[in-house]
C-alpha cells in the first residue's frame, strides 16, 4: 500500500509540472505574437526609386508591369507601375569671354587710330565714323547661337508596388530592411540602374 501511494503522489507532481511548463510556453508564444503587432503583417507599399543619371537608351528597354529586383539580395522589391524619364541637356557656353575682350580691345585701338587721323575733319564726319564703328563692334560681340545637342543621358523616377512588413525605420522584405534614402542597384527586366529610395507609402 505504501509503495502504491508514493507512486500515485509522484504522478500528480509530474502532471502539475507538465501543466506549468505548457502554460509558460503558451504565455511566451502569446507575448511574442502580441508584442510584434503590425510588424509581422504584410501589406502593400508604394515605393519610389530615383535614378539620377543613366544612358537614355536604357530606359527604352523597360515596360510597366515588370518586376523590380534588388541586385544585392535577389529580393523582389516591387512591380513597376509607372516611370517618368527626364532628358538631361549638357550646358555648352555660347562664346569664350576672352575672345570678346580681345575683339573689344582691337576695336578700341582701331577707333583711336581713326580718331587721330581724322582729327582735322569736321564733326559730322567723326559722328558718322563712330556710329559705323559701334555697329561693327556690336555685330562682332554678338555670339552666334550653337545648335542644341541631343541628350544622351536622362533622369528617371520609378514607382513600384510591393508587399512588405513594417519595420522599425522602414519596411522589411523577407529578412532585409529597406529605408528611405537607401542606395541600391535595381534590376528591371535585363537592365540595372543605380537608384535610391526617395519615398515609401
Amino acid at each position: 500500500m505504501l509503495q502504491k501511494k508514493i507512486i500515485w503522489k509522484l504522478n500528480i507532481i509530474d502532471l502539475l509540472l507538465i501543466v506549468i511548463i505548457l502554460l509558460s510556453i503558451l504565455a511566451l508564444i502569446y507575448k511574442s505574437v502580441s508584442g510584434s503587432g503590425d510588424e509581422s503583417e504584410y501589406r502593400e507599399y508604394k515605393l519610389t526609386y530615383v535614378c539620377e543619371s543613366a544612358p537614355i537608351r536604357l530606359f527604352e528597354t523597360i515596360n510597366q508591369g515588370e518586376l523590380c529586383i534588388d541586385a544585392a539580395t535577389g529580393d523582389e522589391v516591387g512591380e513597376l507601375s509607372d516611370f517618368e524619364v527626364t532628358p538631361l541637356f549638357e550646358y555648352i557656353p555660347s562664346a569664350p569671354e576672352t575672345l570678346e575682350s580681345v575683339s573689344e580691345d582691337e576695336n578700341d585701338e582701331e577707333i583711336s587710330e581713326d580718331s587721330d587721323e581724322d582729327s582735322t575733319d569736321d564733326e559730322n564726319a567723326e559722328d558718322s565714323e563712330n556710329s559705323e564703328d559701334s555697329e561693327r563692334r556690336s555685330k562682332k560681340n554678338t555670339p552666334t547661337p550653337r545648335p542644341t545637342p541631343e541628350p544622351t543621358r536622362a533622369k528617371a523616377v520609378f514607382t513600384a508596388a510591393v508587399d512588405a512588413a513594417k519595420a522599425e525605420h522602414g519596411i522589411r522584405i523577407n529578412k532585409n530592411v529597406y529605408l528611405i534614402g537607401q542606395s541600391m542597384q535595381l534590376v528591371i527586366g535585363n537592365t540595372v540602374f543605380d537608384v535610391y529610395i526617395s519615398d515609401m507609402q
